[in-house]
């Protein structure tokens, strides 16, 4: 998982180990990327000092091949993708998480 945002990387590193994130987490200050994709919120919003504006929340799912197979897009900039739609998305894109918990059709616990 990569993450795109207006912190700085200092910013990123202290958030990440605050709230304990384990995705790839960018800075992207000037919003190139952001503006790059089209993801730039365009409703009034508020922006935090020194930055020009926010990425829309976006969550893209790609295959191996980097085939979009999936997006949704907030409209609500404080929002993101429950993680109910992002796993039903990941199942019909490609089925779903194989159970570990039996092998060989026995219980192992």
């Amino acid at each position: 998982m990569v993450t795109l945002c207006t912190d700085t990387p200092r910013q990123i590193a202290k958030g990440k180990s605050k709230h304990g994130a384990q995705a790839i987490m960018l800075s992207d200050r000037d919003l190139a990327v952001t503006r790059r994709y089209g993801i730039e919120n365009t409703a009034p919003k508020v922006t935090p000092p020194g930055v020009s504006g926010l990425p829309t929340p976006t969550t893209i799912l790609a295959d191996g091949d980097g085939i979009i197979r999936w997006i949704d897009q907030a409209t609500d900039y404080t929002e993101r993708s429950r993680p109910d739609r992002v796993l039903a998305a990941l199942n019909d894109a490609f089925g779903p998480k194989p159970d570990n918990s039996q092998q060989d059709g026995k219980s192992f616990g």
